[in-house]
Formats: C-alpha cells, sequence, structure tokens
C-alpha cells in the first residue's frame, strides 16, 4: 500500500497533488486537556485551598514561637544546673572533711533535684522538639502551597487539595502540646483583621475572658 495520499483532483497540467504529510490532531493533546478541565479545580476548591495556605502559615508562626520560647525557657533552667554541678566539683577537690560537705551536698543536691523534677514534670526538652519539628513541616508545607498556586493553580487537581489537607492534619495531630497563651494571643491580635484564615487553635480565641469561667457562666444560670 503506498504510503502517499494521493487527491482526486486533477489540475490544468493534468498534476495530482500528492499530500506527503497529512498533520493530525494529537488524541493525546485533546485527552490532557479533557482531563485537565474535568479535575481542575473548581472555585470554592481553589478558595479552601488557599484557606489552608493561611492556615500553615499561622500554624508554622505559631509553632516557631513556641519553640523560642521553649528554648530561652529551657537555657534558663540549665544555669542551675551547671552551677551546681560546677559547685559540687571545687567542693569536691577541696581540702574539706565529711562533716563540712554535708550541708553543701544537701543544698546542691537538693537544687539539681528539683531543676530536673521541674524540666521532666513540663516536659519542657519534649515542647522543644516537637514545636521546631512541627514549626519547619508547616513552613515547607506553606511554601509548597504558595508556588502550586503560584506556577501551577490550573493543573492542581481535588487529589492535590486533599493531599495538601491531609499532610496539614497529620502535622496538626502530632503536636501533642498546647500552645502558650501569650503568644497565641499575640499571634491573634497581630493577623486577626489581615484578611488570613486562621487555624483552630486561634478561632473564638477572644469570645470569652477569664472572668467569665464563673460557677453561674458554666451552669448557665447566667443569661449570655
Amino acid at each position: 500500500m503506498a504510503n502517499n495520499i494521493t487527491s482526486e483532483l486533477i489540475l490544468s497540467n493534468n498534476e495530482q497533488i500528492i499530500f506527503d504529510n497529512i498533520p493530525l490532531v494529537s488524541n493525546n493533546l485533546v485527552s490532557n486537556n479533557l482531563v485537565r478541565k474535568l479535575y481542575s479545580l473548581t472555585k470554592e476548591q481553589k478558595n479552601l485551598l488557599k484557606k489552608y495556605k493561611d492556615k500553615s502559615l499561622i500554624m508554622g508562626i505559631l509553632a516557631k514561637r513556641s519553640y523560642e520560647f521553649f528554648s530561652t525557657l529551657q537555657s534558663f533552667v540549665n544555669i542551675p544546673l551547671i552551677l551546681s554541678s560546677t559547685g559540687l566539683a571545687i567542693l569536691n577537690s577541696a581540702s574539706l572533711t565529711g562533716e563540712q560537705m554535708k550541708i553543701p551536698n544537701i543544698v546542691i543536691n537538693s537544687i539539681t533535684g528539683l531543676t530536673l523534677a521541674l524540666v521532666n514534670n513540663f516536659k519542657i526538652n519534649d515542647k522543644v522538639s516537637t514545636f521546631k519539628n512541627l514549626g519547619t513541616k508547616m513552613t515547607k508545607l506553606n511554601n509548597r502551597i504558595e508556588e502550586a498556586i503560584a506556577n501551577d493553580l490550573n493543573n492542581i487537581t481535588s487529589e492535590n487539595l486533599t493531599v495538601f489537607i491531609k499532610e496539614y492534619e497529620t502535622l496538626n495531630e502530632t503536636c501533642d502540646y498546647n500552645f502558650p497563651t501569650r503568644i497565641k494571643k499575640n499571634i491573634y491580635n497581630k493577623y486577626k483583621n489581615k484578611g488570613l484564615t486562621l487555624p483552630n487553635s486561634l478561632i473564638g480565641f477572644d469570645d470569652f475572658s477569664i472572668e467569665d469561667l464563673n460557677t453561674n457562666n458554666i451552669n448557665g444560670l447566667n443569661s449570655v
């Protein structure tokens, strides 16, 4: 079978038109455009994606500020441990009798034990590690969402949106500690009127004050 397609039109000089190559419409191109149209985000889904971009941004800031707070607290708590261990080493190297070392040992060991108990009770080391990791991962998630919106918004599918949401929720579940109230208050006051969607940990933050937590309000006796 001949590869060329011969036209049935005959020109005046009895020459036939030969089409060596006929461009055909790419089925793959049509298919890709159709899939993109079918699975591209709706207006509501685009708004939802922007909300999670805002939430991941604020959560990253909350985690970073909390990490800085507990990291500073950790440094201050370590000072008594450093001083007590140094003092004990100096006393042990001094020419003191057992009776003379008795009271200093009691004082130093009491300070060391109390400091370690406070660190373990408030889980300061765990909070430093947790908030540091959460802040880093939330910032990376926010950067990926921003990049997707800026560079490839029309090609983002509902599956991509679901992945972003699930990753955000998973990161939230990994944090077992509450953000310090002072930090939440500062972040809330700074961003509440910026047009950003706040994360759930800040929603309704100023709905009530400590004074509202009385017995009558809890029991529903006062009208609100």
